[in-house]
């Protein structure tokens, strides 16, 4: 069974580029490696999300953390978990459509619910490491270009990504005993990033 390792990050973070190091890292040391698109990639979940967002729907944080769950059963069930050693995800259920809710804000037994769910989804595993990712307002703005989510909403992008800093402090983190590291990038080179930051914590994987 692979280990699973999920990139998050708000709008804006350099999500890509640090997936990428991330695979070139493992590749370089033999191992099987695939990587797999948010679950928002898929062709449904587009959709939803599009309903979700761009039509103001109001759901409650267990009902849209499962319809997200939901529509990433066509990302993860591509995957043949048994070939690989290590699965990258660019994004994974810690998030949700337009960030509109986050774990930071789930009730405990809400967000256990899910936990559950996900893991009987994805064959009875959670991420080995969960990389959150954070970024300047200008800097972000500058790196997304026409893709950014918070052109003129610097206020709710500041609040966004704090609530992304809080998931760590969820009890439900601990109870299961995810690993997840918060690596804010303050503008800098993200290459530099990944080597001061995350190539230090890729070390810890435990051999199969």
């Amino acid at each position: 069974m692979a280990f699973l390792y999920t990139i998050n990050g708000i709008s804006g973070t350099p999500r890509q580029k640090i997936t990428n190091y991330i695979m070139e890292y493992f590749k370089k040391k033999g191992e099987r490696i695939a990587c797999i698109a948010d679950p928002k990639g898929s062709n449904y979940s587009q959709l939803a999300n599009n309903i979700v967002v761009h039509h103001h729907i109001a759901l409650s944080a267990f009902t849209e953390a499962l319809l997200y769950l939901t529509c990433s059963k066509e990302i993860f069930d591509q995957v043949d978990w048994n070939h690989y050693d290590i699965i990258v995800s660019k994004g994974s259920f810690l998030e949700t459509f337009g960030y509109q809710n986050q774990l930071a804000d789930w009730e405990l037994e809400e967000a256990r619910k899910i936990f559950f769910l996900f893991a009987k989804h994805i064959r009875h595993t959670y991420p080995f490491l969960s990389i959150i990712l954070t970024e300047d307002y200008i800097a972000a703005k500058k790196r997304a270009g026409k893709k950014f989510e918070y052109k003129g909403e610097q206020e709710k992008y500041l609040i966004d990504s704090d609530r992304f800093l809080r998931i760590k402090q969820h009890p439900i983190i601990q109870e299961i005993g995810i690993k997840l590291v918060n690596v804010e990038i303050k503008s800098r080179d993200p290459w530099k990033v990944f080597q001061e930051k995350i190539e230090p914590i890729l070390h810890a994987r435990p051999m199969l």
